[in-house]
């Protein structure tokens, strides 16, 4: 079988972030989603490249160039819920370059709304939930109508196969591509990282959890893990290829206790010794004292919790599952193991009221904090809390491009108690609280300068609470 050369493409992620308080700070790190479809690809003895906007100036130009250099079989795209106007524009610059070239699409909106994707871009297939093996099957040649887990145009017809069950072991998953990247390119904030470059690592899939604002199109409900022995191993291939820390890509690396305790203790025992987080968050109720100082020992200096709320009223709305005690709980342990701490929030959820974004306010000072970010609450297409906004008429618009993270949503929906200048005026405040304390100055302060990072903390205060 002849050798399929494939161009992956990472979209220009600047548009979603455009409106964030914390866009100075905003992560630059290889994104690992390419890094698994190709360590797939390249098993199967393809010719890979990964092409990513966010680390040129005039990124169209340069993509055109590998384009006509590279002549690639096969783009990749994945694509978030507001990037499908820009996924679109890539698969019309590579079609007019190269005419017979098939262009692939995959992510959460994919997922999510495969017949519209179709509709709505000039992609050709697209890929519903996990991809590693469903690309191999479009890529080896085999009929569109055979291969589960895809959607597909044929003239002006769209087919939509029957899906393709989730993995159940991820130990027969390639190893991550992170090879491709130029990592020197890559920088993430020391307000948000110790050490650069960072690279993403994902030790599981799959979330049990019933949060309304989540999107599962892509992994599910279940949750599947890596071994332990997988997950090491991934660790020392990370260091190896020369990132200087990892950030956990897990929806929850912390479901099964056990299992995270026993990573830990191998990352002791084979002295891995490299820096590491939980940045995308970990639940306050899967935590013990023994497991965070386990974490602390094997190189993990700050967990990411997500604690959404300071009222329980609205916790129990959104089907979090936890109680504040428990998020007080899990900050105190978290502190008394050594670990900084890091908080999230969301402000303007089903059911708020000025009271309740004030109880948030009081709840995450009464935290004392390391780090604490707060999102407009923006309902992502295909989750529950989209679908109650739908059925109750208060939803403004389907397209997508509007649905940027950390942005007002104003043009989105309408919140059913509340104006957007009530919950914009909380969301500033929120900002303005935590990070204008003087005992969190004076904390912050003595970290900028014994870590040498004093000057990008000003920065990133200023952005924050203007």
């Amino acid at each position: 079988m002849k050798r399929k050369k494939i161009l992956l493409v990472n979209l220009p992620f600047e548009k979603i972030y455009e409106k964030t308080k914390i866009k100075g700070v905003t992560p630059s790190t290889p994104p690992l989603s390419l890094a698994c479809i190709a360590g797939s690809l390249l098993a199967d003895k393809n010719e890979v490249q990964i092409f990513d906007f966010n680390i040129y100036d005039e990124g169209t130009g340069e993509f055109e160039k590998t384009l006509v250099q590279f002549k690639p079989d096969f783009l990749g795209i994945t694509f978030v819920t507001p990037l499908i106007r820009e996924a679109d524009r890539v698969a019309g610059i590579a079609k007019k370059i190269s005419p017979g070239i098939i262009v692939v699409g995959g992510g959460p909106h994919a997922s999510s709304f495969p017949e519209s994707a179709l509709k709505e871009t000039a992609i050709d297939i697209v890929v519903i939930g996990e991809g590693d093996f469903a690309i191999l099957d479009i890529v080896r040649g085999n009929d569109f109508q055979d291969i589960k887990g895809i959607a597909y145009k044929k003239g002006d017809e769209i087919f939509i196969n029957e899906k393709r069950l989730p993995l159940e072991s991820l130990d027969v998953l390639a190893y991550p591509a992170h090879n491709l990247y130029e990592i020197s390119k890559y920088k993430v904030s020391p307000a948000i990282a110790r050490k650069n470059p960072v690279a993403w690592l994902e030790t599981s899939r799959g979330c049990l959890y019933n949060c309304i604002f989540c999107n599962k199109s892509c992994f599910g409900k279940t949750f599947r893990t890596k071994s332990s022995e997988r997950v090491v191993d991934e660790f020392i291939w990370i260091k190896k290829m020369g990132f200087k820390e990892i950030h956990l890509t897990d929806d929850s690396f912390t479901t099964k206790i056990d299992r995270a305790k026993k990573i830990c203790d191998l990352l002791i025992e084979k002295k891995v010794n490299i820096n590491w987080a939980t940045v995308t968050g970990i639940r306050v109720d899967k935590v013990d004292l023994e497991l965070l100082q386990k974490m602390k020992m094997a190189g993990c200096y700050r967990v990411y919790f997500g604690i959404e709320s300071g009222s329980q009223k609205i916790l129990n709305r959104i089907k979090k599952g936890i109680t504040t005690g428990m998020v007080q709980k899990a900050v105190s342990l978290s502190k008394q193991a050594g670990l900084e701490v890091a908080g999230y929030f969301m402000i303007g959820l089903p059911g708020e009221t000025e009271e309740t974004m004030q109880e948030t306010i009081d709840f995450a000072k009464s935290l004392d904090l390391d780090l604490a970010k707060i999102s407009i609450t923006i309902p992502l297409p295909a989750t529950e809390i989209f679908n109650e906004l739908e059925g109750k008429g208060l939803i403004k618009t389907h397209d997508w491009e509007q649905f940027k993270f950390y942005s007002t949503p104003s043009s989105i929906y309408d919140h059913e108690n509340l104006t957007w200048d009530m919950i914009e005026k909380y969301y500033n405040r929120f900002y303005r609280a935590i990070y204008l304390r003087p005992s969190f100055i004076g904390k912050r302060l003595l970290f900028s300068i014994r870590n040498g990072t004093i000057f990008s903390d000003i920065k990133m205060a200023i952005s924050t609470i203007k």
